[in-house]
């Protein structure tokens, strides 16, 4: 039997699995026809079963009751692996649920080849935790040991950035200094590599890694940074009670405008909390429809509305959306300059860390011929061109060799776009590692060689 390896990008948003057995071209794993699947989870209350990706999301918004979760790569690293939370009125451990979300990968693509998967390749971040080394190890043993509990005896790490620059190698006619720029829905991370048709060949590759850097920003912060700007208004957010004019409470706010949080704002706690604002309420037409949200559970399904709208904003400079399925069936306008507003300190610090990887490699911007943008948030207009004002000497990649790879799977329609990442035809056994933006496949990020040295 051929030794099979794969590749899993567990993605905030999204996730993917490619698969190679005995030095074939890698494959991507299908997902009822699609080439990704949802980050996310649904307990239904009936506890009939749990449901995974694209049906668990479907489940939520059709009003199913039950549990919903999505975003759940953000937790590693965190105290709230540890705290765990509650489902179907049971404590359970985010390790636990995480390892449920990862087997469903692992089985899916199994049954797929009919075959059992023992080696993975899982791309990570360049930092999972700002500023914390221990909850970035820490975050990176917890995912290791997640994929040992579900069956996998080898695991292997790549960070996605430089994985993604090794993968467009085989585009290049010469050698340049290439910088990726890989902006998705947790993090953004960054990294400069030396790339060439000679040096492709190499089985070490680590002397043309220049540096890499991370900051943990990404899509979900900019739903984030949309939702308190542009939706939460409609719900009260920064009106006031009571005589002394105070701000009502926003902890709701925030954790209703985070997928990582949103869960913890359905509490007994929280809704007596909001009783007694109301009470005093200077606008508790607004106010009490926080109150409706937090009783229905209706929470993800404004986050899913809001981070439809940020994709609008790509192309339009304003999106009016009507919340039907709120009291009063509020009308929310986003307008891209308010949009921009909101999320410009946390494009600034990205821009500062994409500076540093610069600095850590003693490397000029101008110095830099071509810029690799990968990651579903490299679209949204203001960072694209916050990275094109750095590197205004560069060429910029956005390949159409996976376009054509992945109509050949049958796995991606002409809408889509896509960076092709290409296999070493004389590796053993071949991994590769994708990663997707909201509704698009937007890259692959990594190869990687069991035969040979893990760059």
């Amino acid at each position: 039997m051929s030794s099979v390896s794969a590749g899993i990008d567990f993605g905030t948003t999204n996730s993917a699995v490619a698969v190679s057995a005995g030095g074939a071209v890698p494959r991507l794993v299908s997902f009822d026809g699609k080439p990704t699947i949802p980050s996310a989870l649904f307990y239904p209350d009936d506890k009939s079963g749990v449901l995974f990706g694209e049906q668990a999301l479907q489940a939520y918004l059709s009003g199913r009751e039950g549990r919903f979760m999505r975003s759940l790569k953000r937790v590693l690293g965190t105290d709230l692996m540890t705290v765990g939370t509650t489902v179907n009125g049971r404590p359970r451990r985010f390790e636990n649920i995480l390892a449920q979300f990862v087997s469903y990968l692992k089985n899916t693509a199994e049954n797929n080849l009919q075959t059992e998967i023992s080696k993975v390749v899982m791309g990570r971040p360049v930092h999972f935790r700002d500023n914390d080394a221990a909850g970035d190890a820490r975050a990176e043993n917890e995912l290791e040991n997640i994929a040992r509990s579900v069956g996998f005896k080898e695991v292997c790490f790549q960070y996605e950035p430089i994985a993604a620059a090794f993968a467009h190698e085989a585009e290049l006619q010469s050698e340049k200094l290439a910088c990726v720029a890989d902006i998705g829905g947790g993090t953004s991370d960054f990294a400069l590599v030396r790339l060439g048709p000679g040096l492709s060949a190499k089985n070490d590759r680590r002397d043309d890694i220049l540096s890499s850097s991370g900051v943990r920003i990404g899509g979900n912060d900019f739903d984030r940074d949309l939702s308190l700007c542009c939706f939460m208004p409609s719900f009260g957010y920064r009106t006031t009670y009571g005589p002394q004019n105070l701000f009502v409470p926003s902890s709701q706010y925030f954790e209703l405008a985070e997928w990582s949080r949103i869960n913890a704002a359905y509490t007994y706690k929280n809704l007596k909390i909001v009783n007694e604002v109301l009470a005093n309420a200077h606008q508790p037409e607004l106010y009490a429809r926080l109150r409706d949200i937090l009783l229905r559970e209706t929470g993800h399904k404004i986050l899913n509305e809001v981070e439809q709208v940020k994709i609008a904003l790509t192309d339009k400079s304003e999106v009016r959306r009507i919340l039907d399925y709120i009291a009063g069936k509020p009308e929310v306008k986003a307008v891209r300059e308010a949009f921009d507003a909101s999320i410009g300190k946390d494009v600034g610090k990205i821009s500062a860390s994409l500076r540093e990887c610069l600095k850590l490699a003693a490397v000029k911007a101008e110095d830099v011929g071509l810029v690799i943008l990968t990651g579903g948030s490299t679209e949204i207009p203001l960072i694209n061109q916050t990275v094109r004002n750095i590197f205004t000497c560069a060429a910029f990649s956005c390949s159409l060799r996976a376009r054509r790879l992945l109509a050949e799977h049958g796995l991606l329609p002409d809408t889509h776009r896509a960076a092709f990442h290409p296999a070493n035809a004389d590796a053993a056994d071949v991994v590769v590692v994708i990663d997707v933006g909201d509704e698009h496949l937007q890259r692959l990020v990594g190869i990687a060689a069991w035969g040979g040295n893990l760059f």
